[in-house]
């Protein structure tokens, strides 16, 4: 593999983390489900230990998080490393902001839960024929503020 073609892969994989928390924060939950491969695993940092498996099973993991909940993920510091020219690994930071629509702020938005999630997550990442996807995503809590 070419330094470009590296270059390449590891922008792909990056974005793939950066468009996991956009999809995720406005439910666009199918676009987010598309970032994974058929039998992709995901564990939310919440719940580290337990994977779903498979598109359907995680998109219906997201779809029942409660609907008055809304979310901002800021991921950080991702760090890709391509391990041969179709298997790639990642780590990311997540701070997690969350509120409720139910509870509108005075001037702007919505008041903010206090709680402040820290995290990581652990990607794998395949070159598949629709380009590079997660074959899987896990994550863990670090800091509760």
């Amino acid at each position: 593999m070419t330094l470009e073609e590296a270059q390449s892969a590891e922008l792909a994989c990056s974005k793939l983390c950066n468009q996991f928390a956009v999809f995720n924060d406005a439910g666009r939950h199918e676009e987010l489900v598309a970032l994974f491969t058929e039998d992709g695993r995901y564990a939310r940092p919440t719940d580290p230990d337990n994977f779903v498996s498979g598109k359907a099973a995680i998109l219906a993991a997201f779809k029942s998080r409660p609907q008055d909940k809304i979310t901002t993920h800021l991921i950080t510091n991702i760090v890709v490393e391509i391990t041969s020219t179709k298997i790639a690994k990642g780590i990311s930071y997540v701070t997690l902001f969350s509120g409720s629509t139910n509870s509108p702020a005075d001037k702007f938005g919505f008041k903010a839960n206090p709680v402040v999630l820290i995290g990581e997550y652990h990607d794998e990442f395949v070159l598949t024929k629709a380009g590079w996807r997660f074959s899987q995503r896990g994550g863990r809590l670090i800091f509760t503020m």
